[in-house]
């Protein structure tokens, strides 16, 4: 035991000591954060009213959650008008995600999905055993719900729809997506990711629950990490049949923790700051896209809180020259190489990215036009790493 404990406390001062995973949230030389414009977080979030319950709760943080896990369940219900045994909760939508990924894996079936999309599910379930099957997104970089539908075979377990759609921000309309549905075989089931939903203003574009309420075999997942603002707080909930909310529960890792139960509530008594939030961002979201159109950047039509654009050089350039500027901006999706996923940030935020833009594309064009001269320094340093 002497040498466990040693070994559990040697390991535990090294995962403090160690910088954190991913993309660098570090200061820079000067002392500064960086802009974080990489993570599709709400930075408006999370609600006065949930902030106050989850300080308040501190002191019953020594109290299992049964009690506020019911509540929130009876809660959403009703917020849906759906039953209860229609609903479960999980830690993040990310959670549920890699239950239906789990669920597809038992006996190795196919998942069809767009590309490029949202990964947590696919990735999961490939490491299980499962085969992906990608379907490359339309020339408006949305689902192509025909060549989806194509792609759906005996082996086809799962098919996944993100609705908005993360990397591209575009949304499909419902009449589509209900005569998709309509036309999955029976072992099909259609995972509708709603995770940006709040932030749609397209008209035609709305939830799919009533596919849920209509029988039809289709899992609705909605999270708290985006519209509410509770990224780091971690709660979702998926919407089914009973049947398959069955199937979910009984694969579900993990018990949700007593802050998220309560917060959650509190913010679902909170509509006045959503809209806030939604107001806010969708302004910022104008402003990015009308910028980029006076640049002449192509981008994807943005209904999530984020923008995906072509920069016109490699994303590695491009993500370098916003780092030296103290910003950082989303990962690679490929095949898009030149494309890059900016989210919305408080408006001074959005400010002090659209300057860093247009410097870093001025440099790109004035080395480009050194490149047609035949300049081969300039050439050299076009797209510096």
């Amino acid at each position: 035991m002497e040498l466990n404990r040693r070994h559990l406390l040697t390991a535990s001062a090294l995962l403090l000591a160690r910088p954190s995973m991913g993309l660098p949230r570090e200061v820079d030389s000067a002392g500064a954060k960086p802009l974080i414009l990489c993570w599709n977080e709400n930075p408006y979030g999370p609600s006065p009213k949930a902030r106050a319950v989850i300080a308040a709760t501190i002191s019953e943080s020594c109290r299992y959650p049964d009690e506020d896990i019911r509540e929130l369940t009876t809660l959403l219900a009703r917020e849906n008008g759906i039953p209860a045994d229609h609903l479960v909760l999980g830690t993040g939508s990310g959670e549920l995600l890699r239950a239906m990924g789990a669920l597809c894996a038992r006996d190795r079936g196919e998942i069809v999905a767009a590309q490029p999309t949202y990964t947590e599910l696919t990735e999961y379930a490939h490491r299980a055993g499962a085969t992906l099957k990608f379907v490359p997104v339309d020339k408006d970089l949305r689902h192509d719900l025909d060549a989806m539908r194509a792609a759906v075979s005996e082996r086809t377990r799962v098919v996944y729809l993100c609705n908005p759609n993360n990397p591209t921000g575009t949304a499909l309309p419902s009449e589509a997506i209900d005569a998709f549905v309509a036309a999955m075989p029976q072992h099909v089931t259609v995972v509708i990711d709603e995770a940006y939903m709040d932030f749609v203003d397209l008209p035609g574009v709305r939830s799919a629950l009533p596919l849920v309420t209509q029988g039809r075999r289709v899992v609705v997942l909605r999270t708290f990490s985006k519209i509410h603002g509770m990224a780091g707080i971690r709660v979702g909930y998926g919407i089914a049949g009973p049947d398959l909310i069955t199937e979910l529960t009984g694969i579900v890792m993990t018990s949700p923790n007593i802050f998220a139960m309560r917060a959650a509530r509190a913010s679902l008594l909170d509509p006045d700051f959503r809209a806030q939030c939604f107001k806010k961002i969708r302004a910022s979201r104008t402003r990015i896209t009308t910028e980029l159109a006076r640049l002449g950047r192509r981008y994807a039509v943005p209904q999530g809180n984020f923008v995906f654009f072509d920069t016109g050089m490699p994303l590695e350039a491009f993500s370098d020259s916003m780092k030296a500027r103290n910003i950082l901006v989303g990962r690679l999706f490929p095949p898009y190489d030149t494309w890059c996923r900016i989210t919305i940030g408080t408006e001074p935020e959005v400010a002090t990215f659209l300057q860093a833009l247009n410097e870093v594309l001025k440099s790109g064009i004035t080395r480009t036009s050194a490149d047609r001269a035949g300049n081969r320094n300039a050439a050299r340093d076009r797209y510096p790493v």
